[in-house]
C-alpha cells in the first residue's frame, strides 16, 4: 500500500498539474497564438483536433507503466517529454502547421503516459485518503489547463518565444519531481487483456458509453475560444481572464456544482442536462451582438457547464469500474480516453462550422449538437430508469 508523507494529499495536485497545463498549452495557448501569426480558425481546428488524438488512443500505451520500471520513473519520463515537446511547439510556431500539429500530438502522448502512471498511484492510497487526495488531483489537473493557459497567454503578450518556451518545460517538468516524495510498492505486471475484456463484458459499459461518445459534455468550445477573442472584439486581456483565470475559477464551480447534483439524482439525466446548458450557452454566444460582453457573459455560462459535465463524466465512469480494488488503470483509463473523442469531432465540426459561417457558425453548430444529443440521452435515461426495479 503507497504511503504519502505524512498530512500531505496535496502532493497528488502536482502529479495532475503537468497533464492540465499541456492540455492548457495545446487549447488555450496555441489557438492564441495561431491566430494572432494570422492562422484560419478552421485550420487552428483541425490541428488541435489530430494533437489531442494521443488522448483517446493512450491507454493502448498504458501498459508501460505496469513493464516493470517504479511508476515515479515513468512519472519523470512522461512530464520531461511533455515539457520538452511542448517547448519545442513554442520554438516552432512559425514553421509549417504540419510540424507544429507533430510536436503537440508528442506532447499528448507523453501526457497519457503520465495519466497511465498515475493511476496505479491513485489507486494504491488508502480508503480513508482516497476522497483528498482524488480532489487535490483533479485541482491539478484542471487547474492548470485553465489558470495555467491563461498565464501563458499573458506571458506570450509580455515575452519572447524562447522565453516563454523555457518557462512552459519548467513549470511542466517541475511538478513531476514531487513523485520522488511519494513510495510506492514494487510494481508488477499485470493481465491487462483480462482487464479489458472484463469491462466490455459488461452492459452497464455499453450504456454508458453512449454519453461518453456524444457531443454532450464535450466542452468544444472551451478548446478554441482563445482564439475567438478578435470575433468579438475582445482585448487580449479580456481573452486572458475569460479562457483562463475566469475561465479556470467557473471550471471549477461547475464541477463543485456537478458533484452535488450528481449525489441526489439520475446522473445519466444529470449528464444530459449538461447538454442543454452548453447549448443556451453556445445559441447567446452565436445570436448576440458580437461583443467583448457577449464574449464574456456566454463563455462564463458554457465553462460552468463544461465543469459540471466533468464532474457527472466521472461519477458515470466510476458507476462502470465500480469500487473494486484495481491492480491497473486499464478500466480507468479506456473509458477516460473514450471521453475525450467528443472533444475531437466536436472541436473539428466547430471549426467547420466556421470556415462556412464564421463565429456564429461555430457556435450554431456546437449548440445545435449539444441540444439533439442531450435530447437524445434524457430519452435513453428515462428509458434506463423505468427498466430499473424498486430496489435499484
Amino acid at each position: 500500500m503507497l504511503t504519502p508523507p505524512r498530512n500531505a494529499p496535496w502532493l497528488f495536485g502536482f502529479l495532475g498539474f503537468p497533464i492540465g497545463f499541456s492540455y492548457g498549452v495545446q487549447t488555450i495557448l496555441m489557438p492564441y497564438l495561431l491566430r494572432k501569426a494570422g492562422v484560419p480558425v478552421d485550420r487552428i481546428a483541425g490541428a488541435v483536433a489530430v494533437s489531442c488524438i494521443p488522448y483517446i488512443w493512450y491507454f493502448l500505451w498504458s501498459p508501460l507503466a505496469d513493464s516493470g520500471l517504479p511508476r515515479r520513473a515513468w512519472v519523470l519520463i512522461s512530464v520531461t517529454g511533455a515539457g520538452l515537446t511542448a517547448s519545442a511547439a513554442v520554438l516552432n510556431l512559425n514553421a509549417s502547421l504540419t510540424t507544429l500539429t507533430a510536436l503537440l500530438f508528442l506532447m499528448s502522448a507523453f501526457a497519457g503516459l503520465l495519466s497511465s502512471a498515475n493511476g496505479p498511484l491513485l489507486a494504491a492510497v488508502p480508503e480513508t485518503q482516497r476522497g483528498k487526495v482524488a480532489g487535490h488531483y483533479n485541482m491539478g489537473t484542471w487547474g492548470a489547463g485553465a489558470i495555467g493557459g491563461g498565464a501563458t497567454i499573458w506571458l506570450a503578450d509580455n515575452a519572447s518565444l524562447p522565453t516563454l518556451a523555457i518557462a512552459i518545460a519548467a513549470v511542466m517538468i517541475a511538478p513531476g519531481l514531487v513523485a520522488l516524495c511519494i513510495q510506492e510498492p514494487t510494481p508488477v505486471r499485470h493481465a491487462y487483456v483480462s482487464q479489458v475484456r472484463a469491462i466490455f463484458k459488461s452492459p452497464r459499459t455499453w450504456l454508458r458509453l453512449l454519453f461518453f461518445l456524444s457531443p454532450v459534455g464535450s466542452a468544444a468550445v472551451g478548446t478554441l475560444i482563445s482564439g475567438l477573442g478578435p470575433d468579438y472584439q475582445a482585448s487580449s486581456t479580456e481573452v486572458l481572464w475569460v479562457s483562463g483565470m475566469a475561465g479556470g475559477m467557473l471550471n471549477a464551480t461547475g464541477s463543485f456544482l456537478g458533484g452535488i447534483v450528481a449525489n441526489r439524482m439520475n446522473r445519466m439525466a444529470a449528464y444530459s442536462l449538461t447538454g442543454m446548458v452548453a447549448a443556451a450557452a453556445a445559441a447567446y454566444l452565436a445570436l448576440a451582438p458580437a461583443t467583448p460582453f457577449t464574449y464574456a457573459a456566454g463563455y462564463a455560462v458554457y465553462a460552468i457547464a463544461a465543469g459540471f459535465g466533468w464532474a457527472v463524466y466521472t461519477s458515470l465512469v466510476l458507476d462502470v469500474v465500480g469500487d473494486k480494488q484495481q491492480p491497473t488503470a486499464a478500466p480507468w483509463a479506456i473509458l477516460n480516453a473514450a471521453g475525450n473523442i467528443p472533444i475531437a469531432y466536436m472541436t473539428w465540426l466547430d471549426g467547420v462550422g466556421y470556415k462556412h459561417w464564421g463565429v456564429r457558425g461555430l457556435m450554431g453548430v456546437d449548440a445545435a449538437a449539444n441540444l439533439s444529443a442531450a435530447l437524445m440521452l434524457l430519452i435513453v435515461a428515462a428509458l434506463a430508469i423505468r427498466r430499473q426495479s424498486p430496489a435499484a
